[in-house]
């Protein structure tokens, strides 16, 4: 069976993501992002990568893998997302914000621009990069954190102070916002 072009599955990942309820309400309470952090690494490993699944807290996870280069010399480039969302109150939409339904050809629901579309994008990327073999000139360190939405406390800034060994060699990221070099 050949698997799906990226623009193929981009769509069902990101329904999939918004499904799960990962709102953040900035006191280390809610559903936490476990959840959507174990079906993030299952995305991986079935494509051959050996994504690793860490919390910071009890439910607040986040996952990191990396897809080797061509060039050990080169610096890693970190393609960094988030699984939480900000909060949604049923009332306040006109759909369910965590259905995912398709509508007027767009996806709604809590997490379709911020930050679960790209999310869906890299991930579906990344595993068409590790299905086809396809290595990059540099290592790809991907990262999907916890609680970005209210700080990274629980996420990045969790990852670098504890788990730097999954950033060794990274020399750049990049994710909503643009890129940074460290």
């Amino acid at each position: 069976m050949t698997a799906p072009p990226p623009a193929e599955e981009v769509v069902r990942i990101c329904q999939e993501l918004i499904r799960f309820d990962t709102s953040n309400f900035g006191d280390n309470e809610g559903p936490g992002e476990r959840a959507a952090a174990e079906y993030t690494a299952a995305l991986l490993d079935e494509a051959g990568l050996s994504p690793e699944v860490f919390e910071s807290s009890p439910g607040r996870a986040s996952v990191v893998a990396r897809l080797e280069g061509e060039d050990p010399s080169a610096g890693a480039l970190v393609v960094h997302g988030h699984l939480d969302v900000v909060p949604a109150q049923r009332q306040d939409w006109s759909v369910d914000p965590f259905a995912a339904e398709e509508k007027d050809g767009l996806i709604w629901g809590r997490g379709a621009v911020d930050m679960k579309d790209m999310d869906a994008m890299i991930l579906s990327v990344v595993r068409h990069l590790a299905r086809t073999g396809t290595r990059p000139k540099r290592d790809l360190v991907v990262a999907f954190f916890a609680d970005e939405e209210a700080g990274g406390r629980y996420g990045a800034q969790w990852a670098v102070d504890n788990r730097p060994e999954l950033f060794d060699g990274a020399t750049e990221a990049i994710s909503e916002v643009g890129g940074f070099s460290s």
